[in-house]
């Protein structure tokens, strides 16, 4: 079930400070822009470039580094298209990528994501992304 971005950014505090790690202003900015465009699969660039219009003075390494952390946590996941980091949501689903558009969409559900699973020998408790490339029928 997906959560709202107030849900997920309320977990994430919780966990921060379960972790030990600070609860930062830099790093809800960045959190709350990257849930709220997980569903475009924002690029590093995309991130940053959303969190600078909000923080003008925040550094790329900064935002890098909260991204990996977002990641480690099990917030998010990140994945390649034609050689450019994509991030997105950390539920299991499968991406379809266009390799002529560079088109990512979502397939959800269980039975999905447990078809590809199961075709493919696959543990389904070790999911953590599925990625599927081919080429659209769109120009």
């Amino acid at each position: 079930m997906e959560k709202s971005v107030g849900e997920k950014l309320a977990r994430l505090v919780s966990e921060l400070r379960k972790r030990g790690y600070r609860v930062t202003a830099q790093r809800l900015a960045i959190a709350k822009i990257v849930f709220e465009s997980i569903k475009s699969h924002p690029s590093f660039m995309e991130i940053v470039q959303a969190v600078r219009d909000a923080m003008p003075s925040i550094s790329p390494s900064t935002v890098y580094n909260n991204l990996q952390l977002l990641e480690q946590m099990g917030f998010i996941r990140s994945f390649d298209v034609a050689g450019e980091t994509r991030y997105d949501d950390a539920f299991p689903h499968v991406n379809l990528v266009c390799l002529d558009t560079g088109e990512i969409v979502d397939l959800e559900g269980v039975e999905c994501v447990n078809d590809v699973v199961v075709k493919a020998g696959l543990s389904p408790r070790n999911i953590q992304n599925i990625v599927v490339y081919g080429y659209c029928s769109r120009p």
